[in-house]
């Protein structure tokens, strides 16, 4: 049936476009996760937006499958625009390429871009669903059957582009792949309409289309329009090579004499930057009496192993996650840049570096000094190198005297509150674990720290006396440069103002509240006000308050709504629906911030971990839509499955600690590969046994099925984007992983006794 092909296909196109979108917003906006929040917040209110809104339309429109078809080839138009709007965004809000954005930008183009595709689709689903009528008198199966059709095109969707299509095709010639699949379901659509006199004026014309994307194809006609936008994106600096790997965007760029490398459209390294180098090498190796062992943890290709080899080392392990970059300054680096990293000294690892320190720990290898090159925790990725658990296992691979290092932005004249309160987070973390800390000032901020007191020194006498007797040949780092840098006036100030919030809350993997700080800093620096303040007001105890409010809500109405009759119950049915859609998308947000932090390469998995949510989404779907007909009380498998979420919720921090324990390698691959995929998948599975069974409670033997579709479709996407967007926005930053499942599982709890009121009283 031609309209079975196309519902499935707008689950396709859906889940496809949805991954392509996201990956393209995360490179404009640096890596961000919180741009996954307001990707998934903003697809789903305005999916809801074309259900719910226009869910009526569906049940009045006499011509629905042409209607039907103009909307497939309608979206087959938006889907290479939106990529192509994508790219524009910096040049519209005047963004310099690496430059971090503010959170506005983020927010106004997520809105407006994906808001014409997904208010379509969303329509397409309820027009759908009342073109597919069953011959069974059981209209809650028809929906039923239409959202496990969606759901299980959306799995398959998301597989074939996580497996194949990102592999080997541009996001351009992906979404025009997607834009002629549309146009052929359309073309097929038509073809069954006999009636319509045009019809085969229409299938000619979309044949044609079709024939002439695939010859543009065959031309790579659509790969050089993706070149041509990407230069667009990247103008005033000429782009050497752009590249997909697993873990991101790797692109390197040229302008003037320089070189700088980008990974997900944030700034890895420039080069020559002898400042950087020498200030991120030099200051912790002159504060080490003897540096025999080294591991540095990024920034090698960026001249710090070549400033490292200038001090009689021994050995240097460079650890880069992604071997793109390698490959890439093999192929862009001069000789001599590129060259220390052919030292027989250097082993370079391409592994996650927090895995390598956690198996060194294991094999007992130690090191004199660690150094981490890695920019600040402007993501989730990045912050899992800040946090408390982070330090004690570099703590464990340093020796007795051993030095840890690292750089931070910062100020030398002056450092504001919101900068305070995120270099004390991390400052205060650091004396948790190590007995001595010392913060070098500067626009970067280097923090060393030693566990054992009277190894770091601030006099810089001593510093250039251990730099004489290394014969070390500097340009930057000597006597004026140190005595600048460590005078007794800057460094009273610096650690006088971190002490100042010795208050302030630590960083650790599952509540990432430097992550929270940095992101309220940059709001600030980046003119965001408001932003600002509603990060301030959103306080952990207030966060609970709320929740807490929400729950006793939720309880006094669905009381109410039980002491009233049957139809008002029905009612309350949409709220639990809602709480699933908000709980279960926020268990989403959960696992993909999770998986960030614990294996950092997020960006290869998402696609993954969504496409395994769908098929756990159309499995329950198709479950109870088969049972249907012979479900006496949809409301017992409601309250089964809000219960089975809060059982859910109760053991995910349990599960996230164990995984984040894990150092051996089989181990924690079957955690990424299994365990994590599992939980999506349960995740997906709860979600879709409700939707039918909504429907059955609330549809019962009325005629308004596409009415009654638009309703239930919206009202669990507004569900989901609030899940998204309070999750990834101050749910986990504010309260971390812990209090956020316990608020979501209170919640959900709420809704599950007064369904089971609800069925006693009935």
């Amino acid at each position: 049936m031609a309209i079975l092909s196309s519902i499935f296909l707008i689950g396709f196109t859906a889940m496809a476009a949805q991954i392509v979108i996201m990956r393209e917003f995360l490179i404009v906006f640096c890596g961000n996760e919180i741009t996954i929040g307001f990707i998934l917040g903003s697809w789903l209110i305005w999916g809801a937006v074309g259900s719910w809104a226009l869910g009526g339309l569906a049940d009045k429109t006499k011509s629905k499958q042409d209607l039907f078809i103009v909307c497939q080839l309608v979206l087959s138009l938006l889907l290479v625009l939106g990529i192509l709007a994508i790219r524009s965004i910096r040049f519209y809000f005047k963004l310099s390429p690496g430059q971090v954005s503010g959170i506005m930008p983020m927010v106004i183009s997520s809105l407006l871009i994906i808001a014409p595709v997904c208010a379509l689709m969303g329509f397409m689903f309820t027009l759908g669903c009342r073109i597919y009528q069953i011959k069974s008198a059981e209209n809650a199966q028809g929906i039923g059957m239409a959202y496990c059709l969606e759901s299980i095109g959306a799995m398959f969707g998301g597989a074939l582009l996580s497996f194949i299509f990102i592999r080997f095709l541009d996001p351009i010639t992906i979404s025009v792949t997607l834009s002629l699949l549309n146009i052929f379901a359309a073309t097929y659509l038509q073809f069954n309409l006999r009636k319509n006199r045009l019809g085969v004026f229409f299938v000619v014309v979309f044949i044609s289309i079709i024939v002439g994307g695939l010859t543009l194809c065959f031309f790579k006609a659509w790969k050089d329009l993706d070149e041509y936008s990407r230069r667009k994106q990247w103008q005033g600096y000429e782009i050497l090579e752009a590249r997909n790997s697993i873990y991101g965007n790797i692109m390197v760029t040229k302008r003037d004499n320089q070189l700088s490398f980008f990974d997900n459209g944030l700034l890895l390294y420039s080069l020559p930057d002898k400042l950087t180098s020498e200030e991120a090498v030099h200051f912790a190796l002159l504060e080490d009496n003897n540096p025999q062992d080294l591991l540095l943890v990024g920034g090698g290709v960026s001249g710090l192993v070549s400033q490292m080899l200038k001090h009689p080392v021994k050995s240097i392990d460079y650890l880069e996650l992604d071997p793109v970059i390698i490959e890439m300054a093999a192929k862009y680096l001069p000789a001599n840049e590129y060259g220390p990293l052919r030292d027989k000294r250097v082993t370079i690892y391409n592994l996650d570096g927090r895995f390598f320190i956690k198996n060194a720990q294991n094999l007992n290898k130690k090191y004199d000094c660690v150094i981490t090159h890695l920019g600040d925790p402007y993501t989730a990725q990045l912050n899992r190198y800040y946090t408390v658990e982070f330090f004690k296992e570099v703590k464990n691979v340093l020796k007795n005297d051993g030095i840890f290092s690292f750089g931070l932005s910062a100020s030398e004249s002056y450092i504001s509150p919101e900068l305070g309160e995120y270099l004390s987070s991390v400052y205060f973390g650091l004396k948790k674990m190590f007995k001595d800390v010392l913060v070098i000032p500067g626009d970067t901020a280097y923090f060393m720290a030693c566990d054992k007191t009277g190894v770091l020194t601030d006099d810089y006498n001593i510093l250039m006396d251990r730099a004489r007797e290394r014969g070390l040949d500097l340009e930057y780092v000597r006597e004026y440069f140190l005595f600048a840098k460590l005078s007794p006036r800057l460094l009273n100030y610096t650690k006088g103002t971190l002490l100042q919030n010795s208050r302030i809350r630590l960083n650790y993997d599952f509540q990432p509240s430097t992550y929270y700080y940095n992101m309220a800093f940059w709001a600030v620096r980046l003119g965001s006000p408001f932003f600002k303040k509603i990060l301030k007001t959103a306080s952990s105890e207030e966060i609970i308050i709320v929740a807490f409010g929400f729950c006793v809500l939720i309880i006094f109405w669905g009381l109410n709504a039980i002491r009233k009759n049957r139809q008002a119950l029905k009612k309350f049915v949409l709220i639990a629906l809602m709480s699933t859609g908000f709980s279960v998308m926020a268990i989403q947000m959960i696992i993909l911030l999770s998986f960030q932090v614990i294996y950092g390469y997020m960006f290869y998995k998402i696609g993954v971990l969504l496409t395994v949510f769908m098929a756990g989404l159309a499995a329950g779907s198709f479950w109870v839509t088969m049972l249907i007909k012979r479900l006496r009380n949809a409301l017992n498998i409601l309250i089964q499955s809000n219960l089975l979420l809060c059982i859910l919720l109760s053991l995910l921090p349990v599960i996230l600690y164990w995984l984040s324990a894990l150092g051996d390698k089989t181990l924690s691959q079957l955690g990424a590969n299994i365990i994590f995929p599992t939980l999506s998948f349960i995740a997906g599975l709860i979600s879709g046994v409700q939707f039918p069974s909504v429907n059955k409670i609330y549809l019962e033997n009325r005629d308004a099925q596409g009415q009654v579709a638009g309703l239930t479709y919206g009202v669990d996407l507004l569900g989901s984007c609030l899940g998204a967007l309070l999750t990834g926005i101050f749910l986990v930053p504010v309260l971390g992983i812990n209090w956020s499942c316990f608020v979501i599982a209170a919640i959900n709890f709420s809704v599950s006794a007064i369904l089971i009121l609800g069925r006693i009283r009935l």
